[in-house]
């Protein structure tokens, strides 16, 4: 039987036993010859009014539940185009991993090709060569050691969201240690200053949480400025499910009118003669990151004074989710 009939069957069924018994107890109280003919018309009425309500909410629940089941064919339909997104979205992530696999094995062998065969033609003839022909040798060397490195940047920025290993217990004090171990000459050249509070333990995957610091204090150290001595300052709040962290440097700063541009892939604000080599990926892999694990990220900064990235990270109870997904 539908709802919308139970519905009315009980409204109906309640109905009109109250009325047959609301007729017993005034016929207990008054007497019977007195009360006939008025409670007889009582109990028309009543039966009446509950047939007539009775009707009204047949048709006022049938027109929701109409509703609700156009509602319910939407939604089918909805996740019918879902389903079908899913499988073209499934086929484009292989094509992408096929991509990768192209990128990190068949795209770099001819790379290498050019970079040894070239190398070894300045050996040989570097008597013979002028230093016209010199120049050209020693841009075309640099030039296949740029696009390998393009390689590689990209296919990290496509390995995001795709990892294998499962999540693990982290602990970001130790992540941070590594990075500057990593950087410790650039750092001891400089005289850099690096301060953190103690940070939180998170559950998440090794390899993208160390890109993410790596790639946020070296580009501090990167675009240091000259007037002063450079200072790095990490530090960490608690927000409800996530921690908020923040790299804050004394650097040169990024002018306002880069602030659409900064987040963007192969987007370069200086030039790599000043501020040395680079892709342009680093800060968007970054933003990538942060936003797999459910985070978000930002930065404010003031030119010639400094910037301060700040990011999220969700806690053990968010970023298991994550997982399940």
């Amino acid at each position: 039987m539908k709802a919308e009939l139970k519905i009315v069957l009980i409204y109906m069924i309640v109905g009109v036993l109250w009325i047959l018994l609301s007729d017993k107890v005034l016929l207990l109280i008054f007497e019977p010859d007195e009360l006939y003919q008025i409670t007889y018309l009582q109990t028309l009425k009543g039966i009446f009014y509950v047939l007539m309500t009775a009707l009204l909410l047949y048709l006022l629940v049938k027109k929701y539940y109409d509703a609700l089941d156009k509602k319910v064919q939407e939604l089918k339909h909805v996740n019918a185009e879902l389903k079908e997104k899913s499988k073209e979205l499934e086929a484009s992530n292989k094509d992408l991993e096929q991509f990768a696999f192209v990128i990190s094995h068949d795209l770099q062998e001819p790379l290498r090709m050019i970079t040894g065969f070239l190398t070894q033609l300045r050996k040989k003839y570097e008597d013979q060569l002028d230093e016209k022909a010199q120049h050209y040798i020693f841009f075309a060397v640099d030039g296949a050691f740029k696009m390998k490195q393009i390689i590689l940047d990209l296919l990290e920025f496509s390995r995001v969201g795709r990892y294998l290993e499962p999540l693990e217990q982290i602990d970001l004090n130790k992540i941070l240690a590594d990075v500057c171990t990593s950087n410790s000459r650039i750092i001891e050249e400089t005289g850099t200053k690096i301060s953190s509070i103690d940070l939180p333990v998170i559950y998440a995957h090794r390899d993208p949480i160390t890109q993410l610091f790596q790639h946020l204090i070296g580009n501090a150290l990167k675009y240091k400025s000259e007037k002063r001595s450079l200072e790095i300052e990490i530090g960490m709040k608690e927000n409800g499910s996530f921690y908020e962290f923040w790299v804050k440097d004394n650097g040169i700063g990024i002018n306002e009118e880069y602030a659409d541009r900064i987040f963007v892939i192969f987007q370069r604000l200086h030039t790599a003669e000043k501020y040395g080599g680079g892709t342009g990926i680093g800060l968007a892999l970054v933003k990538k990151i942060v936003e797999y694990y459910g985070g978000t990220i930002r930065f404010d900064s003031v030119e010639d004074k400094g910037s301060t990235f700040h990011f999220s990270l969700p806690k053990k109870t968010a970023l298991s989710k994550v997982k399940a997904a």
